[in-house]
């Protein structure tokens, strides 16, 4: 008579795991970033930012996305902290335009790209970026050094002051405010509904990599 309760309770168990397994397997890849050198030229990536499906769902919602880049070079020291050398920020903004029911990303420089899906911008946020930011010439008398790349990226969601501040910006143009003609009062309404906007529980990401160390040589 207590077989019964067992084997239901069995089949309840393993039916479970089966669901949670085919759930690991339907699940999106992890979002990454990654680092690689081409003759000591710095080839970032980003991959994945769009796979769950979360900021997708934001930017039909009317939340536009900003992804910060911050690409920094650094020299090894064996006796102390590495040193920081020098640094290249860059900025993107992702949009979905309800009228035109299409994406539309903005790239530092005013570069404007329409894309028609979800998957068609996806894939254009994982066009690699080539940064032209090398180390320093070695001394003559020669010694050259250890260095390494080390980037950083923060994705967030902005609301359609920020939106219009950025793309000013991204353009070329600054801000009012930041130019001190605006006015101070809606200074302090832009940060206000900044911090409401991140203090909604809206998703932010934050990815870093490294590349691979390498060593320059005096020619």
């Amino acid at each position: 008579m207590r077989r019964k309760p067992v084997l239901a309770l069995c089949a309840l168990v393993l039916g479970a795991a089966a669901l949670a397994q085919a759930h690991a397997q339907a699940s999106p890849p992890a979002p990454s970033l990654t680092v690689t050198l081409q003759s000591e030229v710095p080839r970032v990536q980003s991959t994945g930012l769009l796979a769950d499906g979360r900021f997708v769902g934001l930017m039909r919602s009317g939340f536009p996305l900003r992804l910060h880049y911050r690409l920094e070079l650094w020299r090894v020291r064996a006796s102390w902290f590495d040193q920081y050398v020098r640094e290249v920020p860059w900025d993107a903004v992702a949009r979905h335009d309800p009228l035109a029911d299409d994406f539309v990303l903005i790239r530092t420089g005013g570069t404007v790209t329409r894309y028609a899906t979800p998957e068609e911008l996806a894939r254009a946020l994982e066009i690699p970026y080539t940064i032209p930011l090398r180390p320093p010439p070695p001394p003559p008398a020669g010694g050259g050094g250890r260095f390494y790349f080390l980037c950083r990226l923060e994705v967030t969601t902005l609301n359609d002051t920020d939106l219009e501040e950025l793309s000013r910006w991204l353009k070329g143009d600054v801000g009012p405010a930041v130019s001190g003609e605006g006015n101070f009062g809606e200074a302090l309404v832009r940060g206000a509904q900044r911090v409401l906007v991140r203090i909604a529980g809206l998703p932010r990401q934050r990815l870093e990599a490294r590349s691979p160390t390498f060593r320059t040589v005096s020619r």
